[in-house]
């Protein structure tokens, strides 16, 4: 697809390169971190066991939650304050913008992680049904805690259009991550359950912190005097980012109107996110619980939890490595063809992408439904997953598609169109996985039928409305 068509002359093919650059530097990092994440995942299961995994699948929902509240989505404000103030030659505007991203992410870091610990035995206990996730939840802020730091450095470096700080800290993260885990396991081999679910978590926490040193070191952040602004911008007269943390934390304070401004650019996202990740905490309660009520015991709830969350769910998600760049390109060269009135090329565009994704999405559909026994028993050693797969080829071109439609009305400025679809959607996957699930015939199918339901209302109504829009 011919993404940079359209900008004729020197000046706009220079403007475009860092996207395109940048959207091929962060395919190539998918694509490793996939492949990585893909070996990683089958030596788990067959080294943990799917219980294992199913643990440490109900408590991951609580990470991303936290993960959430930590950050406030700030890093993805931060991104866009510096490519705007850098492109203006504005540089003291960064200094103060990302001085408050740093200490509102920090102090929000802390709060989180002191709350989580707070609730631990309660969640473990009483809302989780499972008291084995108590110790992992325990663990979680190791993993919390230098993610939500990692968001600062990255979020900086992309509004300075560096994506190789994101990039090369994802790959080095599963580098981390992978090594840690199985040592951990070999360690700790016949322990139990419980230990092969707490070796995960922390590997997970290692891995988030050799991405935050990654992210420190390549984000450009320590020597911002050195750097200068993309765009024609006039070099930067802050001194070095050092020296700016000798400054007492409370002259954030002084800066009001910029953490304003960047919270108000921040907290629409974090409702679409938080509101993701509460449906997530929701069924980690929500299908267990239906699943017993259906007849099975808490160890055939928690094999069946970690079945759908650890196996057949990343097996629909696998394919995404080809259309997740793609979306991910969209959204500004649909913002840039439309903001020029160049309206026939944004639907072009829109068009070739949807065209894409319906490809990828049959092409699964196709190997899962023809093989459903062949790809889990290949790459788990499971091939009793098989009617799961076969469901999860149904889904497939729904959500693949979903995603190119979000793309598109996020590069229109339709992002409360899309939340009230999200809404609606999720409310409509959590009523159908509360009577579905318990059906003794369907029981985990249920909930995939659930996912299924969610992906395709999500894409009717976002492609309706994608359609639409495009029109005008």
């Amino acid at each position: 697809m011919a993404w940079g068509d359209g900008h004729r002359g020197g000046t706009g093919n220079v403007r475009r390169r860092p996207l395109l650059q940048g959207a091929l530097m962060l395919m190539a990092a998918g694509a490793a971190t996939r492949a990585i994440g893909t070996l990683y995942r089958i030596v788990i299961v067959r080294w943990a066991g799917p219980e294992a995994l199913g643990l440490y699948q109900m408590v991951m929902p609580v990470y991303r939650m936290a993960s959430a509240m930590a950050t406030l989505r700030l890093p993805v404000a931060l991104t866009r304050v510096t490519a705007e103030e850098l492109a203006r030659g504005n540089p003291d505007e960064v200094v103060r913008a990302r001085r408050a991203t740093a200490v509102l992410i920090a102090v929000m870091t802390l709060l989180t992680a002191g709350a989580l610990m707070a609730m631990t035995p309660f969640l473990a206990r009483r809302y989780l049904t499972d008291p084995r996730t108590e110790i992992l939840l325990w663990l979680l802020p190791l993993a919390i805690v230098p993610s939500a730091l990692t968001g600062i450095f990255r979020g900086y470096a992309e509004g300075r259009q560096n994506m190789r700080s994101t990039a090369v800290g994802q790959v080095v993260e599963q580098l981390v991550r992978v090594p840690a885990v199985l040592v951990l396991l070999s360690a700790w081999a016949g322990r139990g359950v419980e230990q092969a679910a707490a070796a995960l978590v922390l590997g997970l926490g290692a891995g988030e912190t050799a991405g935050l040193f990654t992210a420190m070191a390549l984000s450009g952040w320590w020597l911002v005097s050195r750097n200068r602004a993309p765009h024609g911008g006039q070099r930067s007269r802050t001194r070095r980012g050092f020296g700016q943390f000798s400054r007492p934390v409370f002259l954030v304070f002084d800066q009001l109107r910029v953490a304003r401004s960047l919270l108000a650019m921040s907290l629409p996202l974090w409702a679409t996110t938080m509101v993701n990740t509460a449906a997530q905490v929701i069924n980690v309660g929500l299908i267990p619980r239906r699943l017993l009520a259906a007849g099975a015991s808490l160890t055939e709830a928690t094999e069946a939890y970690g079945q759908l969350t650890g196996m057949v769910l990343p097996l629909l998600y696998m394919p995404m490595l080809l259309v997740f760049p793609v979306a991910t390109v969209l959204t500004p060269a649909i913002a840039d063809a439309w903001a020029a009135g160049q309206r026939e090329r944004a639907r072009r565009r829109f068009l070739l992408a949807t065209a894409g994704a319906i490809g990828v999405g049959l092409a699964t559909l196709t190997v899962f439904r023809a093989f459903p026994d062949a790809v889990p028993r290949v790459l788990y050693g499971a091939p009793d997953i098989a009617p799961l797969v076969g469901v999860a080829g149904i889904v497939a071109p729904f959500a693949y598609v979903a995603s190119i439609f979000a793309s598109v009305l996020y590069a229109l400025g339709k992002t409360q169109l899309l939340f009230g679809t999200f809404s609606l959607a999720t409310a409509v996957r959590l009523g159908l996985i509360y009577v579905l699930t318990a059906d003794p015939d369907l029981r985990i199918a249920g909930a995939l039928w659930a996912i299924a339901a969610d992906y395709a209302l999500t894409a009717l109504l976002n492609g309706w409305a994608c359609v639409a829009h495009l029109r005008r």
